[in-house]
C-alpha cells in the first residue's frame, strides 16, 4: 500500500514472460566478480579531501536548483560536477554522484533527462571498474525504465543489478533481497502476476532463512508479497502474510509508526475481500488510531482510514439502494486522485456504478467503470487482474442496453484474458497463485456463459462455444492447429510429424507442470526440451515451406451429417476464500451441441451438484465396491438402469430436440463426468442409450481432428502384453488371472501374425516398459492400478494415481523413480506414446481423476492424452479379476474381426450384459470400461 497520491504506477504493458522463467534472465553484460569480491563489503562513504568536498558541496547546489524548479540551471550544474567526478580516481565515489544526480531528475519528474545520466553513467571509467555503486545505479535505471512501461528491458537490467548485489554483498543479503523486490514489483505492476508471485515468495522465504523472521526486510517482503497476492485474487493467502508483518513490525517499531499502519490497512483490506467486514473495520480502525498519533507528519492518513471504513459500510450494505449522499461520497473517492489509492478509488467506482445502474442510472454507471478501468491501466496495466475485472463489470452491464456490444465485449475480454491466463498458468511457480489466476477465467466464463443463454443468447452462443474450445485445455489455436498439421503429414512427411507430435507432448506436459505449481529441476528441463523442439518444427517448417493452419478448425468442420458433438462445460462462481470447506458460490453445467449442418447451441443444464441424485451416487459406489468373481444371481443390470434414468433426463433429455437424427455422438466431459458411466445412460425407448447410439468419449474436442485416423487394429502391428506381475514381499495383491489374460491375447495376436512381446514376472520395470512400449502400436497393462483423491493428502492428483509394476511394496512416496514399482501418472506424462493406437490399462481406477481448475480432468486420462496415446481403455471403479479378463480377451475378438475400437467395446458390452463372456455379465464389470480417444 502506498499511502499518500495513490499508488506510484505510470501506465505499463504487459511483460512477456519469455523474458525471466522462474528467476532466470540473460544478463545484458558481465559482473566483474573478482573486483566486487575485493570491494568493501558494507558501503563507505569516498574518502579523500579536496576533489570530492568540491564536487560535493558542487552536487548540492546542483540538486537544490532542480529541487527549486530551475531544471535547466540544476542539469547543467549536475553535469559540470559530474565531469569533474569523472576525472577523480575514486569509481565509488564517482557512481554515488551520478546515483544522487538521477535521484533529483527523478524527484522532479524529468526521467529524460536521469535516463541521458544513467547512460552516461555506464560509459564512465568509474562504471569499467565495477564499484558497489554500480549495483545502486543500476537498480534505480531499471526502476526508470519499468516505470515507463519497458518491461522488456527493464528485467535485464534488474537481473544485471542483482547479480551485481549478490557479488558485492552476497545472495541472502539484506540489498540483493530488496533488489529481487524490486524486480517482484515491477513485474507485478506489468501484469506478469505469476512470475512476480514466484519471485516474491522466494524474496520472503529466503529472508525468512538468511536475515530470519525479525527482521526488518523479512516484514517488507511479506507486505509486498502480500500485496501480489492481495491484486491477484488470493486474499486468504495475503492476509496470512500481512498478519506476519503486522507482528513483527510492532515488535520492531512499535504500533504507532507508518510501517504498521501501512500492513494494518492491507489487512484490512483482506479482510474485506473475504467478506468479513467486521474484521475490516477493526483493522481500518486500528489504522485511524495510528494515523491520529502520525497527524502531525501528514493529517491525510486518518482520512483515509475513514474513506475505508465508508467504504466498508457500502459494500456491507449488498443489493440495499443507497442513499443520494453516500452515492456522492463515494463518488467523491473515485475523483480524488491526490489523497486517496488507487485500488481504494477502482474498488469505489465499481460499486458506485452498481448503485447507479440499480437507479436506472446506466450511462452514469458506465461512465464510472470506465474512469474505474482508465485508473486500474495507468496504475497498472490493461492485462491485469484487476482491469479483467472491470473489463467483465462492463460488459455485464451492457447486456441490459446493448446485448450486440455486449457480445463484442465478452469477445474481445475472453481472447484477452486467454492469451494472459496461458502465459501466467504457464509460468505459475505456486499451486495457489495458479488457482488465483484461473478463477478469473471462471468468473468470465460463468457470466458468458449466462448471457449466452439468457438475453444475448442469439448473438453470444457461437462465441461462448468458440472460448470453450479454448479453455477447456487451455491448448487453444496453437495445439489445434499443431493437431491438425500433424494429421495432414501423417505418413508423408514423417520427420515433420515426428517433430509436431513432439512439440505438442512438450507443450502440453510444460503446461501441466507449470499450472499444477511444480517448478523444480525437472519442471526447467522440460520447458527447455520444449523450447527446442519448437525451434526444431520451425526450422523445419521454414525448410519444407510448410506453414501451420491461420484458422483452427471447428469440430462442425469435422462431422458427418449423421454426427453430433456434445462438449459439456462447468463454470464456477467463486466465493473469496477459496480456502473455505465450501468455496463455490454457484456452478452451472452446459452442454453445447454441434453438428455438420447448424450453429453451436448452448444448454443450460443447471447446477451440477444436483445433477447425480442420491439413486445414482448410491449406484456408483455399489459398483465401486461390487467385485463380483461371477455373475449375481439377481438381475442388477436393470436396476442400475432404472437408477440411471433420473441422470439421462437431467444430463441427455433436453438435448434430445438437437439430436433427432444423429446416430453417433461425440461426447467431451468435463469434471465429475468423466466419472460417469454414460454406457448405463437409458435410451427412450427402455434399452440403454448406447443400443441405437455409437457414443464416442473424447478427452478434448480436439480429438476429433484424427479420429478416423488408425481407427481399427494394424493386423501385423507390434503388440506389447504385460502381465503376471510379481509384486514385493510384502506388497500388492497378486493377480494370477492377468497372467492367463495377456496369453490369450497373445494367442490371438499371433494367430494373425503380429509380433508380440510380453513382460511377466520381476521384468516389468518403468526402464523396461518405457523402452518396449515404444515400439508398439497396441499395449496392454494388466496389473493393479490406484487412484486417491488429493484433498485429503494434498498431494497432486497426478502423484495420487498410476499403475503397479514389478517389486512395488505396500508403502510408496511419489518420486521420479524407475525402481520403485509404481509408474505415478506424473512420470507417464514424460512418455511418448505418440506410437500407439491403443494403451489398454486393465488395471482398476485408471479412468479417474480430480477435477481441474478451469475445466477438464486430472488424472491418468490427462497424463496418456499428453504423452500421445490416441486411444486408452481405462476402467472407472475396482473390476473384478476373472471378469476383467474375460472382458478385455473378447474385446480384442471383435477386434480381430475389423470392428473398430470404439465398435469393439461398445459389442463386447452387449456380450457381457447377454452373458456371453463370464464374469462379466454384471454392471460392475461391464460397465467400468471407458475408452477415451484423443
Amino acid at each position: 500500500m502506498t499511502i499518500t497520491g495513490g499508488l506510484a504506477r505510470a501506465g505499463r504493458i504487459a511483460a512477456s514472460l519469455s523474458i525471466i522463467l522462474v528467476f532466470g534472465a540473460v544478463l545484458i553484460g558481465p559482473i566483474d566478480t573478482a573486483a566486487a569480491q575485493s570491494s568493501p563489503a558494507k558501503r563507505t562513504p569516498a574518502q579523500g579531501a579536496g576533489g570530492t568536498q568540491a564536487i560535493t558541496a558542487q552536487m548540492r547546489n546542483a540538486i537544490a536548483l532542480t529541487r527549486g524548479g530551475k531544471i535547466d540551471a540544476g542539469y547543467a550544474q549536475l553535469n559540470a560536477a559530474l565531469d569533474a567526478a569523472d576525472k577523480l580516481d575514486d569509481a565509488q565515489f564517482v557512481m554515488e554522484q551520478y546515483f544522487d544526480a538521477t535521484a533529483a531528475l527523478r524527484a522532479v519528474k524529468r526521467d529524460d533527462l536521469a535516463e541521458k545520466l544513467f547512460a552516461r553513467a555506464f560509459q564512465s571509467k568509474a562504471a569499467a571498474q565495477s564499484p558497489p555503486g554500480n549495483a545502486d545505479v543500476l537498480l534505480m535505471y531499471a526502476i526508470l525504465t519499468s516505470d515507463h512501461a519497458r518491461i522488456a528491458e527493464a528485467v535485464p537490467l534488474y537481473m544485471k543489478a542483482i547479480a551485481a548485489f549478490n557479488a558485492y554483498w552476497g545472495e541472502g543479503s539484506e540489498e540483493s533481497l530488496i533488489a529481487n523486490d524490486k524486480l517482484a514489483v515491477a513485474l507485478s505492476a506489468n501484469g506478469s502476476a505469476a512470475s512476480a508471485t514466484n519471485l516474491g515468495r522466494h524474496n520472503f522465504e529466503r529472508s525468512e532463512k538468511a536475515l530470519g523472521p525479525d527482521h526488518r526486510t523479512t516484514a517488507k517482503l511479506a507486505n509486498n508479497y502480500a500485496d501480489m497476492l492481495r491484486e491477484i485474487g488470493a486474499p486468504a493467502k495475503a492476509l496470512e502474510l500481512d498478519l506476519f508483518a503486522i507482528e513483527k513490525r510492532v515488535k520492531r517499531y512499535g504500533e504507532n509508526h507508518l510501517n504498521t499502519l501501512v500492513t494494518v490497512n492491507n489487512a484490512g483490506q483482506d479482510f474485506l475481500n473475504l467478506g468479513r467486514f467486521d474484521d475490516a473495520r477493526r483493522y481500518f480502525r486500528r489504522h485511524r488510531a495510528i494515523a491520529t498519533v502520525l497527524a502531525p507528519k501528514d493529517p491525510s492518513f486518518a482520512g483515509q482510514a475513514d474513506a475505508w471504513l465508508f467504504y466498508t459500510d457500502m459494500l456491507a450494505t449488498g443489493d440495499a439502494a443507497m442513499p443520494p449522499a453516500d452515492l456522492e461520497r463515494l463518488e467523491a473517492i473515485v475523483a480524488n486522485e491526490t489523497n486517496f489509492a488507487d485500488f481504494l478509488r477502482i474498488k469505489a467506482a465499481g460499486l458506485a456504478a452498481g448503485k447507479r445502474e440499480q437507479r436506472g442510472e446506466r450511462d452514469a454507471g458506465m461512465r464510472l467503470r470506465e474512469t474505474a478501468l482508465a485508473i486500474s491501466t495507468r496504475a497498472f496495466t490493461a492485462q491485469h487482474p484487476l482491469s479483467f475485472e472491470i473489463k467483465l463489470g462492463i460488459a455485464t452491464a451492457l447486456i441490459a442496453t446493448d446485448p450486440n456490444r455486449a457480445a463484442r465485449a465478452f469477445t474481445a475480454l475472453d481472447r484477452e484474458m486467454f492469451d494472459w491466463m496461458k502465459r501466467e498458468v504457464g509460468t505459475s511457480g505456486d499451486r495457489a497463485v495458479a488457482e488465483a489466476i484461473r478463477a478469473h477465467a471462471d468468473h468470465l466464463l460463468f457470466a458468458f456463459g449466462r448471457f449466452a443463454t439468457g438475453a444475448g443468447s442469439s448473438v453470444a452462443q457461437p462465441a461462448f462455444a468458440a472460448a470453450v474450445l479454448r479453455w477447456k485445455t487451455l491448448g487453444g489455436g496453437d495445439a489445434t492447429a499443431l493437431r491438425q498439421l500433424e494429421t495432414q503429414t501423417a505418413g508423408k512427411d514423417e520427420e515433420t510429424a515426428a517433430l509436431l507430435r513432439a512439440a505438442l507432448r512438450l507443450n502440453g506436459e510444460k503446461q501441466e507442470l507449470f499450472s499444477s505449481g511444480n517448478i523444480d529441476d525437472w519442471a526447467r528441463s522440460v520447458w527447455q526440451r520444449q523450447d527446442a523442439a519448437e525451434k526444431a518444427l520451425n526450422k523445419r517448417l521454414d525448410a519444407t515451406g510448410v506453414k501451420l493452419p491461420q484458422d483452427p478448425i471447428r469440430p462442425s468442420q469435422l462431422l458427418a451429417p449423421q454426427e453430433a458433438v456434445i462438449n459439456y462445460f462447468i463454470t464456477r462462481q467463486w466465493k473469496a476464500d477459496r480456502q473455505s470447506k465450501e468455496p463455490l458460490s454457484a456452478t452451472v453445467l452446459y452442454a453445447i451441441v454441434e453438428s455438420a449442418t447448424s450453429e453451436p447451441r448452448v444448454v443450460d443444464l443447471g447446477d451440477p451438484g444436483r445433477m447425480v441424485d442420491t439413486g445414482v451416487r448410491t449406484e456408483i459406489a455399489r459398483l465401486r465396491t461390487t467385485q463380483a468373481v461371477a455373475p449375481d444371481p439377481d438381475d442388477r443390470a436393470l436396476d442400475s438402469k432404472g437408477r440411471f434414468q433420473n441422470l439421462r433426463a437431467r444430463l441427455f433429455a433436453p438435448l434430445e430436440p438437437l439430436l433427432k437424427d444423429k446416430t453417433t455422438l461425440y461426447v467431451v466431459p468435463d469434471g465429475f463426468l468423466f466419472a460417469v458411466p454414460f454406457s448405463l445412460l437409458p435410451g427412450a425407448d427402455g434399452g440403454l442409450l448406447e443400443d441405437r447410439t455409437t457414443i464416442r468419449m473424447l478427452t478434448s474436442p480436439d480429438a476429433l481432428i484424427a479420429i478416423h485416423a488408425r481407427e481399427t487394429l494394424d493386423r501385423t502391428g507390434a503388440m506389447l502384453l504385460a502381465g503376471g506381475i510379481e509384486y514385493g514381499q510384502p506388497g500388492p495383491m497378486p493377480l494370477p488371472g492377468t497372467k492367463t489374460e495377456i496369453e490369450a491375447i497373445a494367442k490371438l495376436a499371433r494367430a494373425r501374425g503380429a509380433p508380440v512381446e510380453m513382460l511377466t514376472g520381476r521384468g516389468v520395470s518403468e526402464a523396461v516398459l518405457r523402452e518396449a512400449i515404444g515400439k508398439a502400436r497396441i499395449a496392454h497393462l494388466a496389473t493393479h492400478g490406484f487412484y486417491h483423491d488429493s484433498t485429503a493428502s494434498g498431494l497432486d492428483t497426478l502423484w495420487q494415481s498410476g499403475i503397479v509394476l514389478s517389486g512395488a511394496g505396500d508403502s510408496r512416496w511419489p518420486l521420479r523413480d524407475e525402481k520403485d514399482g509404481y509408474l505415478y501418472a506424473f512420470e507417464v506424462m514424460d512418455w511418448d506414446l505418440s506410437g500407439l493406437d491403443l494403451l489398454v490399462l486393465s488395471a482398476c481406477e485408471t479412468g479417474r481423476g480430480d477435477e481441474s481448475f478451469v475445466s477438464g480432468l486430472r488424472g491418468l486420462p490427462t497424463a496418456l492424452g499428453i504423452a500421445g496415446a490416441r486411444r486408452a481403455l481405462l476402467t472407472l471403479w475396482p473390476v473384478a479379476d476373472e471378469g476383467t479378463a474375460n472382458f478385455t480377451v473378447r474385446f480384442y475378438e471383435h477386434l480381430a474381426e475389423g470392428l473398430t475400437y470404439s465398435d469393439a467395446l461398445r459389442q463386447t458390452r452387449r456380450d457381457a450384459r447377454d452373458g456371453k463372456v463370464a464374469g462379466a455379465r454384471d454392471a460392475s464389470v461391464w460397465a467400468a470400461f471407458v475408452l477415451f480417444e484423443g
